[in-house]
């Protein structure tokens, strides 16, 4: 039986909570102030999930009905869960649902958080794709809550250049009878070039026929099979530049995924780099969970000699070509990459950072390496997390040895309950 809610605020995984019959209720979608009709169903004792069946009455933070693309609104495709919040009320949700992270998660004092800044991005972003392919005839995101795939001819968070291309690269999976699969696109700037990399669980027949299909559709085509490349047709990098710097890049490998806010992410980190640079006593820095080197390029520029570290080997290729192409530019430090995986790097160092950067992936720092962190205790620390959950659970164990000095959140993923945590820690007197 359906029933009234009203929302109160958004939690951390992105829903509106509201209460049925005095039990807290999550609502995918869910806006704080809207008076929902939703349709519930019990997951424990303690808790009430629920769908919207319609909108009563809007709150402040959603956008017109008209506005929002009515695939991401009936959940069949999955590729953003805040498709009706207004891009001007960004900022204040996702500080929210980040402070929220502070005091529940980490149970850190409102004193030790400086104030937060926070930058906005245009929808369109997204310089990297992952798409799905069913085999038959619709490529595009998954749905909310299923597998099945829902044909993406119209998007808020992909470029209009891809979207342009796809009608041929769709056409040309179908050609060729591609098995299901999951595509990765990465594309310039400006939308091209646009290299994509078919990947695929289990061996498939004719992978070089597969790669020579979709090459012209795709400037540029892969295809790995259960993690091992088995064709390529086509350049599989592309030189992105943002900020005055240049970056080879390849379909495979780890770079920031948002077109507008390159700049931004870039110009904090110089300026992190350059402070500690001014500050220090030594020329040595580190880079943990480096990729291309998107990180590793400011400490180069600040002086510092950088072991820039990533286990990847598709990233770390792009990352000894970058390295090598900056040394020939002359910039002042030098960059050594490690190619590992950090915790056995950090397990093994002894000698002290002045400064330490570390981007790592979504599951945030291992309990090894917030332990080294602690153990190196660099004059200062560039944090960036992509989940405000984790970073509360790191800075947590961190505080400890090291004070916040600032904060910044990207909205790297409009359109989405993900914000981008960008913080500079100092350490303790």
């Amino acid at each position: 039986m359906s029933r009234e809610l009203t929302v109160e605020r958004v939690v951390p995984g992105g829903s509106g909570l509201g209460r049925l019959d005095g039990a807290v209720t999550l609502v995918a979608g869910g806006l704080p102030g809207d008076r929902l009709l939703v349709d519930p169903r019990s997951d424990g004792p303690r808790l009430v999930r629920a769908e919207i069946v319609s909108v009563l009455s809007p709150g402040p933070h959603r956008r017109p009905e008209e506005e929002i693309c009515p695939r991401a609104r009936d959940g069949s495709c999955g590729g953003c869960d805040w498709p009706a919040l207004r891009l001007s009320a960004h900022g204040a949700l996702k500080e929210e649902l980040f402070r929220d992270a502070l005091r529940r998660i980490g149970r850190i004092p409102d004193e030790e958080v400086p104030p937060v800044r926070f930058v906005p991005s245009p929808r369109s972003y997204r310089l990297r794709s992952r798409l799905r392919w069913d085999g038959s005839h619709a490529l595009g995101f998954v749905g909310r809550a299923s597998s099945k795939v829902s044909d993406l001819v119209s998007c808020e968070v992909v470029s209009e250049s891809l979207l342009a291309r796809l009608p041929a690269v769709r056409a040309a999976l179908a050609g060729a009878s591609v098995p299901e699969c999951e595509l990765q696109t990465i594309e310039g700037r400006a939308g091209t070039p646009l290299l994509g990399e078919l990947r695929f669980e289990r061996r498939i027949p004719g992978p070089e026929r597969i790669a020579a299909s979709l090459h012209g559709p795709l400037d540029g085509v892969r295809v790995v099979v259960a993690g091992r490349l088995a064709a390529s047709s086509g350049p599989s990098s592309l030189d992105l530049e943002a900020g005055g710097a240049r970056f080879r890049v390849s379909v495979s490998s780890f770079f920031q995924g948002n077109r507008f806010l390159l700049e931004t992410f870039l110009d904090e980190a110089r300026a992190v780099a350059r402070s500690a640079a001014v500050a220090g006593t030594s020329r040595g820095a580190l880079d943990l969970y480096a990729g291309a080197g998107f990180l590793t390029r400011p400490l180069l520029e600040a002086g510092f000699d950088a072991d820039a570290v990533e286990s990847d080997p598709f990233s770390s290729a792009d990352l000894v070509a970058n390295l090598s192409a900056w040394r020939a530019e002359g910039l002042p430090g030098r960059g050594r990459a490690v190619a590992t995986d950090v915790e056995s790097h950090v397990a093994r160092m002894r000698e002290p950072f002045d400064l330490v950067f570390a981007d790592p992936p979504r599951e945030g720092l291992s309990p090894v390496v917030r332990q080294a962190l602690s153990r190196i205790w660099p004059r200062s620390l560039f944090l960036v997390s992509c989940d405000p959950a984790t970073f509360a659970r790191d800075l947590a164990a961190l505080l400890p040895r090291f004070r916040v000095r600032s904060l910044t959140l990207l909205d790297l993923f409009p359109g989405t309950h993900h914000v981008e945590t960008l913080a500079e820690l100092e350490r303790r007197p």
